[in-house]
């Protein structure tokens, strides 16, 4: 069966449109115009990607990564209605989405980066299920079949470019350099600057860290990052 994309948008011949596109390209699509209804969604359905309207009208995009977060991480692509509109929502699109895109949206574009999105999220989930790579690192454990990170008990809210990276990390036996986790993690967006990971490894270590502990994460000065001992 196609992969299953929630779009969340107000306009509704956009949306229209952007349905019956990728539907033609074997996606299952189901549509939302409002944040609430579309978390309702997102919370009752395992969707490979969510594709999100910045402006949802009842609620903040802020928001609803928030509490989207605090289940599964999800795929999000946000879509902005104008170029300008990337700095006020910058941070959010930082921490939550995998990707954005502008209006007039091209829908050839979309379905590229849809599928090379796809394609590294199926990479990474094959090597962390069938090629059996540990998924645990002292009391830190990586739920594969769910998405989901525990650090003993308790369950780590993290965003679904957060849970790739700690994937990726765990799994590997020698340390990565940045360059292999951006060909990793961020693999179709390959004018991503290398200091996003030092970004993303400072979002990680602020959740699944615990102060006055050594971190989970270790920097190997002049290389890159490892979870290894």
């Amino acid at each position: 069966m196609g992969k299953r994309i929630l779009l969340l948008e107000k306009e509704k011949n956009l949306a229209h449109f952007l349905s019956l596109e990728l539907q033609k390209e074997h996606y299952r699509v189901d549509l939302a115009e409002k944040g609430q209804k579309a978390l309702s969604m997102a919370l009752q359905t395992d969707y490979d990607l969510i594709l999100l309207n910045v402006n949802l009208g009842d609620m903040t995009a802020q928001e609803f990564a928030d509490k989207l977060s605090l289940t599964k991480p999800a795929s999000v692509i946000m879509v902005l209605d104008h170029v300008e509109e990337l700095q006020d929502v910058l941070e959010v699109v930082q921490r939550f989405a995998v990707s954005y895109i502008y209006k007039p949206v091209i829908i050839e574009n979309l379905v590229e980066r849809i599928s090379a999105i796809f394609r590294g999220r199926d990479f990474i989930d094959q090597h962390c299920g069938q090629m059996k790579i540990p998924t645990s690192y002292r009391n830190l454990r990586i739920d594969v079949a769910n998405h989901t990170v525990y650090r003993g008990d308790e369950l780590i809210a993290l965003t679904r470019r957060e849970y790739d990276l700690l994937a990726t990390l765990m799994g590997s036996k020698k340390v990565l350099t940045r360059e292999q986790l951006l060909e990793s993690v961020w693999k179709y967006e390959s004018a991503t600057e290398t200091n996003i990971v030092d970004v993303y490894i400072r979002y990680l270590r602020s959740k699944i860290d615990v102060e006055g502990q050594k971190s989970y994460i270790k920097t190997v000065r002049g290389v890159g990052y490892t979870m290894q001992e």
